[in-house]
């Protein structure tokens, strides 16, 4: 294989992989949906060797995806983020993308809310060596 053909099949096996695994699919389950061998799935997710796009339509399926999605890698950017947010969003009217662009919104401020709490709560632990429990 070429060598960015080979870096793609790699980008594009890890998040078959992933997304498996995210999906707790071991590769045999994920193997005989797709009427295939383990073995031939493996050296898929490794990137030895790249899926022609028929197969990557129905290995994007199976893992409730999009194809374009199976090209990104673990370490996208955030603008690539972006872009996925918004092809996610782009079938829906101008209303609803409105709504879902409020709900994000929100369900990240309560994360990093969250997330501030467990900062604290650890930092109290670190510096008292006591949790709520221990009081």
């Amino acid at each position: 294989m070429a060598r960015e053909v080979q870096k793609l099949a790699r980008i594009v096996g890890a998040a078959i992989a992933s997304r498996r695994k995210q999906k707790g699919m071991t590769q045999t389950e994920l193997a005989e949906r797709l009427r295939m061998g383990a073995d031939s799935l493996s050296r898929i997710e490794k990137g030895v060797v790249a899926p022609r796009f028929p197969r990557l339509e129905e290995i994007a399926k199976a893992l409730g995806c999009r194809v374009a999605d199976l090209f990104r890698s673990n370490n996208s950017s955030l603008q690539e983020r972006a872009e996925s947010i918004a092809d996610i969003l782009r079938p829906l009217p101008p209303d609803m993308q409105d709504e879902m662009v409020f709900l994000i919104e929100h369900m990240v401020a309560a994360m990093l809310k969250s997330q501030n709490a467990g900062q604290q709560r650890s930092r109290l632990v670190e510096t008292t060596g006591k949790t709520e429990c221990s009081r």
